[in-house]
């Protein structure tokens, strides 16, 4: 059994990038198809409660959530020294929420504009003419879809599998996710906690762990690390033995998940191709978190492939403004950021114990900068203060000198990496000198 459709795009995927990038399109007038291997209901699931800044509901242009999808407001939360109970105070305020009804709001959206939404449908390959995609297979209940369209879209997921199944002479990197480039992050859903235990959201950046509002009165306690889940889980521990050993609780469910903590590939885009969302590694250097990061390739995007499709004219170079516009603000930034908090996460405990007395990397400002526009702004005065309080832990004792010559290359980095995805070339012609540039970059970070 096999049948044929026929769109303007198909988009593999209907997560938060795909349905959100399906719902633009869609409201654009154009014929999308979106593919989901789960069934109606499942994607999210996994995850359950998730957190999205306030801000970011109007700059994508969302409704606020309400009814069982909303789970509570936080105007602020607090960040955590390793050692001690001087808490930075973080006034960004926050929306706890339930994904799964999340996505389903999205996929409501991008149906009502249009958009082809099928469920239990997943990608097998993809249509080729001349070396170019003209569409994708996927099976779905046994059968066989053909799916035509002049563009293509991923956004499956870390795993990427339309990129990966592009011929390499398009452009982009092929390769897949190195499984030593995830962040490893395990939910532990807990109840009846002890009286004294944190409420509302936490942060603690030496461990990489958190603890945020759960359903109720409960709580999630989790934490993501690099490399490994093992390492996760053996962290995990090991936090919750240091700073709440004993800790009463009942534990209600325990889940894991993996998210990119990774650069994005050099381009996005190739003829009759757009690459968005956790399947281009889009998610936030300091927290992991990609949904709304996300949304800011696919607001670009559906702009992009509208004119695109338009003119009739879906070659890389008539989709490069995705890369411009992409790389020169939001991924300039994570990159400058990512260049810095490699080092930052890795420093000895008692040098982010005095990071964190003395307000550097670690203050109330610099956390709120961070979400809030994706970089530090430091003016002068605040440079200086900085570069007293790096030098003067050295001459102390307090700061390390691996921590403090670390501190320094990361920051000298940080500068050059950012500026030069500033400067992402304005057409293909100069991106492979660019990107020979940005390669040797990332090897020195």
């Amino acid at each position: 059994m096999s049948r044929e459709l026929e769109g303007d795009l198909v988009i593999v995927g209907a997560g938060t990038a795909g349905a959100y990038l399906g719902w633009r399109m869609g409201q654009k007038g154009y014929r999308v198809i979106l593919i989901e291997k789960q069934q109606a209901g499942e994607p999210g699931s996994h995850i359950g409660i998730f957190h999205v800044d306030e801000i970011r509901f109007a700059q994508f242009e969302i409704p606020l959530p309400e009814g069982d999808e909303l789970i509570a407001h936080y105007p602020e939360g607090r960040a955590w020294p390793p050692d001690g109970d001087e808490a930075k105070m973080v006034r960004y305020p926050f929306y706890v929420m339930e994904m799964p009804l999340f996505i389903e709001r999205l996929q409501g959206y991008a149906a009502n504009a249009g958009a082809r939404i099928l469920f239990g449908t997943e990608f097998t390959g993809l249509l080729l003419d001349k070396g170019r995609p003209v569409g994708i297979e996927a099976c779905t209940a046994g059968e066989k879809l053909t799916i035509r369209a002049p563009l293509v879209v991923d956004a499956s997921g870390v795993d990427g599998v339309v990129r990966v199944s592009l011929p390499d002479e398009l452009g982009v990197e092929t390769g897949p996710i190195d499984p030593r480039d995830f962040l490893y992050v395990i939910l532990q859903y807990w109840d009846e906690l002890a009286p004294d235990f944190p409420r509302g959201l936490n942060f603690y950046p030496f461990h990489k762990a958190f603890i945020n509002p759960g359903y109720g009165e409960g709580a999630i306690v989790g934490i993501g690390q690099p490399e490994k889940l093992e390492t996760a889980s053996k962290v995990q521990e090991q936090f919750l033995e240091e700073r709440f050993p004993g800790v009463g609780h009942r534990l209600v469910k325990k889940t894991w998940g993996r998210t990119p903590y990774r650069r994005p590939p050099f381009s996005l885009v190739a003829d009759s191709f757009i690459v968005v969302g956790d399947a281009a590694f889009m998610t936030k250097p300091f927290s992991g978190e990609g949904v709304t990061s996300g949304f800011t390739a696919c607001q670009i995007a559906a702009e992009t492939a509208a004119a695109a499709l338009k003119k009739g004219d879906l070659s890389r170079e008539q989709l490069w403004p995705l890369n411009v516009r992409y790389f020169r603000d939001q991924g300039a930034k994570f990159a400058g950021l990512m260049a810095q908090l490699v080092v930052a996460a890795e420093l000895p405990r008692d040098d982010v114990n005095y990071l964190f007395s003395r307000d550097v990397v670690f203050s109330s400002y610099d956390l709120e900068q961070m979400n809030r526009h994706f970089e530090v702004r430091m003016g002068p005065g605040r440079l200086l203060k900085t570069a007293a309080a790096l030098l003067g832990g050295r001459l102390s004792g307090k700061l390390s000198r691996k921590g403090f010559t670390a501190l320094l290359a990361a920051m000298k980095s940080a500068g050059a990496i950012q500026k030069h995805y500033e400067r992402f070339p304005g057409n293909p012609v100069d991106f492979p000198l660019w990107k020979a540039q940005a390669k040797r970059l990332w090897g020195e970070v």
